[in-house]
Order: C-alpha cells, then structure tokens, then sequence
C-alpha cells in the first residue's frame, strides 16, 4: 500500500504538443503546469520571446520573426505554447517556418511537435507573425515553456512563463506615410508601393518587377518569397 501512495504520479504530458490554451495569457488563463503539475517560475531557467519588429511598431500585414528560447542547464527535453493577444482578442496570425512546431488552440497559438522537444541546455523554436488589424491596445505574445527531464513522470519538470509586448507602428503624417516604400497584406495578398519593386522566389529568381501603386500577387504559387526595394526588404509566405 506504502509503494502505490507514495508511487510518482505518472504526468499527463503532450510530448505532441500542447492541447491548446495554456501559454498563461490574460484569455488563457493556464499553463503547461495543468498537464505537468508544480508551481510556476519556479526554477533556475530562462526563456526569452524575441522578435524583428521595429522599436518604433509593427505595420498591419507585414510579416516578423518571433523567436522562443529556453535555457536550463542539463536539460534534454523541452515543449512550449506561444500565442498573441490584443485586449480581450488573439492577435494577427501565425506562420509555421520551423517544421518541429505547428499551429494550435484554433491556430491562434504555435506549439511543439515530437520532433521539436530534443534538445541540449538550450532549445529555440521561431515562427513568423502577421499583425492583421488595428488595435487600441497593445499586442502581447505570451509562452508557457516546459522543461522536463523525460523520466514518464512530472517530478522534476519544471514550467517557466514570460510575455513580451510590442506596438502598432503609428504614422503620424502624410510625409511619415510616403517614406514607406511598399507594405504587403498577407489577407488579400496585395502589395501597395510607391516605388519599383523586385520579388524573388526562395531560389533567388526574379518573378516580378512593378512599380503599380497596387499590385495582387496571389497568382504566385505557394511558398516564401522576398520582396526588395531600395530601402527594405522582407519575407513573405503565400499560402
């Protein structure tokens, strides 16, 4: 009787990926402890939510890197959930670039896959994230990391959380507004310019040169594309 009680529980653990809603958000409200059990922020551990996007904000439909990392020493195994949230709404969309995550919680969320929780002391998943609409109030990306020791049950398993917000790029003036020279909406797969244009695709060929103040490019196959100008460049992916 003393072995059974005393026995480690067994974990309810997702080495799949998280089953959605447990990045700690405000709409959330969970972590990965709901699975793994434990207190939160608990243990000698860092994780860190980093991004490409500007100090002065992001724009509506270009599209940024968001990059998790997790750093615990001796660590092997490690999972996470990363969402966005604007208010009392998720925020934009997600892309999948690195094929060890895929979307969640309604693709409102990235998580693990199997292949994606290996690791050694320091584990980096990224993703890209396109801001969709407008908002009053900021946009917030908030993960829940776990890092586990792989022994089939949640002793010594421990789940850190963190959040990193960012702002919408504010353009206060018509001149402010004629020094961009192109923005791309992922919605309609437009592209808006005041400029001469080059898209390439992933090989490095040229397969479109424009200067149209509005051009629909959703005639492209799907893939990842680069669009350059004289003073930008940036990475699409057509679906």
């Amino acid at each position: 009787m003393l072995a059974i009680i005393f026995y480690p529980a067994t974990s309810n653990s997702n080495g799949t990926g998280s089953p959605g809603g447990k990045t700690n958000s405000n709409i959330d409200g969970q972590n990965c402890t709901v699975c793994h059990q434990g207190n939160i922020n608990s243990a000698i551990a860092e994780i860190y939510i980093t991004s490409d996007i500007p100090i002065i904000g992001y724009v509506i439909g270009n599209t940024y890197t968001i990059t998790l990392t997790g750093i615990k020493a001796n660590c092997i195994k490690f999972g996470f959930e990363l969402t966005a949230e604007s208010g009392t709404y998720k925020s934009g969309k997600f892309l999948i670039t690195d094929n060890t995550t895929k979307l969640v919680n309604a693709n409102n969320a990235v998580t693990h896959k199997s292949s994606g929780t290996s690791g050694s002391t320091t584990k980096i998943w990224t993703m890209d994230w396109t801001p969709t609409s407008s908002s009053s109030e900021n946009t917030t990306f908030y993960a829940s990391l776990m890092f586990a020791n792989g022994n089939g049950n949640y002793n010594g398993d421990n789940v850190v959380t963190t959040s990193l917000s960012v702002n919408e790029e504010i353009i206060s003036s018509v001149s402010d507004r004629n020094q961009k020279t192109f923005t791309f909406n992922s919605i309609t797969k437009t592209i808006e310019t005041t400029h001469t244009i080059l898209i390439y695709d992933i090989s490095g060929k040229l397969v479109l040169k424009t200067k149209e103040k509005s051009t629909n490019i959703s005639y492209l196959k799907s893939g990842i594309y680069i669009i350059k100008s004289a003073t930008k460049n940036q990475k699409i992916i057509l679906n």
